[in-house]
C-alpha cells in the first residue's frame, strides 16, 4: 500500500474514532466530578492512561496525513535543533533521560517546515524515550558534507535488531508493546516531503540518521 493509500485509510479511520474519544473523555471527567474518589481507582488510572495512547494515536494519525503539507520558511537548523531539544529535555529528565547536542557554529540556512522538522525530533526524542524506559542519554549531532547535511540521533538503549529494518519505517508496523507504528512512519513522511531521507543502524549504538540536501 502506498503512502496515499495509507493516508486515506487513516483519515476515515481517524474520522470514525476521535468523537467517540472525545466523549468518553468527557464522561470520564463528569463521572469524577460527581465522584472524586475515583480517581485514585487502579482501574480508573488505567482508563485514562489507555485514553492518552488513543489521544496520541489520532495525533500521530493526523501527523502523517499532513506530512506532505509544508510551510517552507529558511530556517537556521542550529536553532531548531537548540530549540526543540530544550523544549523535550524538562519531560526527558523526568525520565531520567539526559539530552547531549554536538553542533557546529553554524550550518547552512534551509528552506523548511519548522513545525514538522519539529516534530520529526521529537518523534525520534519519543522514540528513544521508549527505548530506555529506565533512563539513558539521547545524543544529537550535526554536520556538513559534499552539499547535504547529515542529523544522527543515537541513544544508550539496546540496539535495533536487523531483522526490523526493513519494515521500521513503515506505516502501522509497531514492535513495541504500546506502540501506534506511526511515529516513525511520520518522520519518513515529512523528509521525503522535504525531498530528505532518514534511515536507521541496527550494529552496536541505536542511531536514525537525517539526511536534508543544502540546494
Amino acid at each position: 500500500m502506498n503512502a496515499q493509500n495509507y493516508r486515506l485509510l487513516l483519515s476515515k479511520f481517524s474520522h470514525e474514532i476521535r468523537n467517540p474519544v472525545a466523549l468518553i473523555s468527557s464522561f470520564l471527567q463528569l463521572l469524577r466530578r460527581e465522584h472524586p474518589e475515583i480517581a485514585s481507582s487502579l482501574y480508573y488510572r488505567n482508563i485514562q492512561e489507555n485514553m492518552g495512547l488513543l489521544r496520541q494515536l489520532l495525533d500521530d494519525m493526523s501527523h502523517f496525513n499532513n506530512a506532505d503539507r509544508l510551510h517552507r520558511e529558511p530556517t537556521d537548523l542550529c536553532r531548531l535543533l537548540r530549540e526543540a531539544a530544550s523544549s523535550a529535555a524538562a519531560v526527558l529528565s523526568e525520565r531520567n533521560i539526559s539530552l547531549r547536542l554536538d553542533l557546529p557554529e553554524a550550518l547552512p540556512v534551509l528552506s523548511l517546515d519548522q513545525n514538522k522538522i519539529r516534530q520529526v525530533f521529537y518523534n525520534l526524542f519519543r522514540n528513544a524515550e521508549e527505548a530506555m524506559p529506565e533512563g539513558g542519554v539521547i545524543s544529537v549531532s550535526a554536520w556538513e558534507e559534499e552539499q547535504q547535511i547529515f542529523i544522527r540521533v543515537t541513544d544508550s538503549g539496546p540496539s535495533i535488531p536487523r531483522e526490523f529494518l526493513p519494515t521500521l519505517f513503515e506505516p502501522l508496523v509497531t514492535h513495541k508493546k504500546e506502540g501506534t507504528g506511526l511515529g516513525l512512519a511520520v518522520c519518513r513522511e515529512i523528509l521525503k516531503a522535504h525531498q530528505g531521507s532518514i534511515s536507521a543502524a541496527s550494529d552496536g549504538t541505536p542511531a536514525f540518521t537525517i539526511a536534508l540536501s543544502v540546494n
